[in-house]
């Protein structure tokens, strides 16, 4: 749509990680910023806003790694990007969206909860709707957290991640045909 978009490569621990946003990235035409593996993510996610600031980027995507919510030390370094963010920018970052696997089922209502509280989530993507699980818990977060769906995954190329609208969902949900 015109916009000038970095992707930063958080998820410092696993090199296919970082490997597979390069991927991405010169499949978007974003470019993407990275560092030595075992590098501090917050120190990533800075360095990223730096050059994103420096380059005249639109938008910032920070990448980090997969967690559960039950695991401090990973929660704990969420809120530290967080904190490093806010040194460049007070506003920072001004959305945390995170992506839920529609296999998790009911646990992603705790997930949410535990996110918002620690990363301040202001949005939701859906991935792996394009097998068994249809992600109903979608609608109980929805109703629980009033959060926006941004998105759903159905695949695994570029076009697969595709605009949530929810009364296709619905209709999907419950087994009806669009009409």
């Amino acid at each position: 749509l015109g916009h000038s978009v970095m992707l930063a490569a958080g998820d410092t621990f696993r090199a296919a990680a970082i490997e597979q946003l390069e991927i991405w990235g010169a499949r978007a035409g974003a470019s993407v910023v990275t560092a030595k593996l075992g590098s501090d993510p917050a120190g990533l996610a800075y360095d990223a806003l730096v050059r994103a600031r420096a380059e005249g980027a639109d938008l910032l995507l920070i990448d980090t790694a997969g967690r559960m919510q039950n695991k401090e030390g990973l929660m704990a370094e969420l809120a530290k990007i967080r904190r490093v963010l806010a040194k460049l920018d007070l506003s920072a970052p001004h959305d945390v969206i995170l992506v839920l696997d529609a296999t998790t089922g009911q646990n992603a209502l705790n997930q949410i909860d535990v996110f918002r509280t620690v990363a301040g989530v202001t949005g939701l993507i859906m991935t792996k709707l394009d097998g068994s699980a249809r992600g109903g818990v979608l609608v109980a977060a929805a109703q629980k957290f009033a959060l926006p769906i941004h998105f759903i995954g159905v695949g695994e190329k570029i076009d697969d991640l595709q605009p949530f609208r929810a009364q296709a969902f619905a209709r999907a949900l419950v087994g009806v045909d669009e009409p």
